[in-house]
């Protein structure tokens, strides 16, 4: 009898688990509409990429609900989908646009900075910087809006902090980017599967993976 009892709460939370992913992903794709029409109709190439760093300026905000939702998730186990995403979307829309937007121009200028090297002789040595720079940004906006989750900061110690646990936890925020860009990876060949199916369970990874830092951070 216990066995029985046991597997239907396991099918239970397999189905809440699903449905929150679900519901997640819906969300964040509809908070992402101008970047979705942006890959459906715009091809990419350089001469289009000040109109995808346009259309990519809502996924800040879109991510740190997303992250805020799945860091509930793991925390209490439960979560009002509908009300939590769209309330930590509201509550977080400030903070992380403008930890976003930055983090976004500068990779935007780095992005032009490859395109422009790229045809030049010393692109060869330039470019495992630019690599670097890249990485590095990516950690940092990835571990903001995961610290985020837990507590108010001004943006300036915001980035500190972002930049402090990225070398210091290095190993757990290198994972984070190698997760985040397989998303994104997928996100440029199969955009509409990678905006259904993967957001809620590449971040829901990125959020576990990052339990330590979120542990720390709460405790400072």
């Amino acid at each position: 009898m216990f066995r029985m009892n046991l597997s239907h709460f396991q099918y239970a939370a397999i189905f809440n688990y699903g449905y929150w992913f679900l519901m997640l992903n819906l969300y964040f794709a509809i908070a992402n509409i101008p970047f979705i029409l942006a890959l459906s109709t715009l091809q990419f190439v350089p001469s289009n990429m000040i109109y995808y760093f346009i259309t990519l300026i809502p996924m800040g905000p879109a991510l740190a609900a997303l992250i805020a939702s799945l860091n509930k998730i793991v925390v209490e186990k439960d979560i009002s989908v509908t009300k939590d995403y769209w309330h930590f979307f509201k509550g977080k829309f400030s903070e992380s646009l403008r930890l976003w937007s930055i983090t976004l121009a500068l990779l935007f200028i780095l992005a032009i900075d490859i395109a422009v090297f790229m045809d030049k002789s010393v692109f060869a040595i330039v470019s495992p910087l630019f690599i670097i720079l890249s990485i590095l940004l990516l950690n940092m906006v990835i571990c903001g809006l995961v610290i985020m989750t837990k507590m108010k900061h001004p943006l300036k110690r915001l980035i500190i902090m972002s930049f402090y646990y990225s070398i210091k936890k290095y190993y757990i925020t290198f994972l984070n980017t190698i997760l985040a860009c397989f998303f994104i990876f997928i996100l440029l060949i199969k955009p509409v599967f990678a905006f259904m199916v993967l957001p809620s369970f590449i971040f829901f990874l990125i959020v576990r993976n990052s339990s330590l830092i979120l542990r720390n951070e709460s405790n400072t």
